[in-house]
Parts: structure tokens; sequence; C-alpha cells
């Protein structure tokens, strides 16, 4: 059965029906509050990609190559 929202509370918020009871959740500001950055070392295995695209879509990425100096070779 579909859960329904409760009075006073708008569409945007749903409930799931979990075992221990009724979960209801709210998704207004979802999108600002879940917006985490991209770790650097995935960022850098984007830009090496051997997928074109990939690397073009993360080749202007702003942290990954400017700390690292977009240099290639490890430490010595």
């Amino acid at each position: 059965e579909k859960p329904k929202p409760g009075k006073g509370k708008a569409e945007a918020h749903f409930s799931l029906v979990h075992y221990a009871g009724t979960v209801d959740y709210n998704i207004t500001g979802w999108l600002d509050k879940n917006k985490d950055p991209l770790n650097d070392s995935v960022v850098q295995l984007y830009q090496k990609s051997s997928n074109k695209l990939l690397g073009l879509l993360y080749a202007a990425h702003a942290g990954a190559e400017a700390e690292s100096g977009g240099k290639k070779g490890g430490k010595k």
C-alpha cells in the first residue's frame, strides 16, 4: 500500500514503510545538502582515462591538476 503524506506535509516529502515503522523523508534541499566535492584521486584518474570523453569532461576540473602541477611521474 502506498503511503500518503500526512496532514500539513508537502508533496515533496515521502514515506517508506519500514520494518520498524513508517519512515518520513523530506527532499527539500537534497541536491545542495548532498553535493560533496570529488576526491582529487578520482579526478586525476578520470583525467588520465583512456576514454577520451571522460578525460575531456574532467580536463578543466579545478583541483587535481593544479595541486600536482600537471607533472607526470611520482616522487623519486
